[in-house]
């Protein structure tokens, strides 16, 4: 099965991200699946950056998230999602066919997700809204600094906890676990997206 499913991609790190994902997943059926995965280092108390398109003959499912992961709290981002918000406001076509989260992962969803399955007409829109966020999310990485000592101690904490629901319940993580088994999956696919 493994020879079936076609992997590209890359893999970025940077001063403030442990990893910048980005995979286009070919199975071998009519669909394709494009993933971006940003997790930034712990330190910088920011949120992971998620989207994920499947591209169906006539119909796409987009998810597009900047959620926490795991954070402790130190830092606040209302402003960020309040301007994610209006980003996704600007697109009601799109919001007509929002869902929310179900399972464990929905703990993980911030009140700015965008969850939808739309029409190939919608695809425009799709790559619009996608490039605000990215635009917004990359220029809070920009600004961000860097926590220490006990507020550092918290968060590692705190994003432990994350990795637990992730591994429990992130459909990434999942499918790695169906072509590897458990104990390689899960250690492929925390390598992929998380650095550890």
């Amino acid at each position: 099965m493994l020879g079936l499913i076609k992997f590209d991609g890359q893999v970025f790190s940077s001063e403030k991200l442990t990893r910048a994902v980005f995979l286009q997943i070919t199975p071998p059926v009519f669909m394709r699946v494009f993933s971006t995965f940003i997790s930034p280092k712990i330190e910088y108390d920011l949120p992971v950056f998620i989207c994920e398109a499947v591209v169906l003959a006539n119909k796409r499912v987009l998810v597009i998230d900047a959620h926490a992961s795991g954070a402790g709290g130190e830092k606040r981002y209302d402003r960020f999602y309040d301007s994610l918000i209006e980003i996704r406001g600007r697109y009601p076509e799109l919001l007509r066919f929002q869902r929310a989260a179900s399972g464990g992962l929905a703990a993980l969803q911030s009140p700015a997700a965008v969850r939808v399955t739309i029409p190939r007409a919608l695809d425009d829109q799709a790559n619009a809204v996608f490039a605000e966020y990215f635009a917004a999310y990359l220029d809070l990485v920009k600004t961000a600094e860097p926590v220490s000592g006990i507020a550092r101690a918290k968060l590692q904490a705190s994003f432990d906890e994350y990795l637990k629901t992730v591994i429990d319940h992130d459909p990434g993580v999942k499918g790695n676990i169906m072509f590897f088994g458990k104990k390689e999956g899960v250690e492929r696919a925390l390598d992929i997206y998380y650095g550890l």
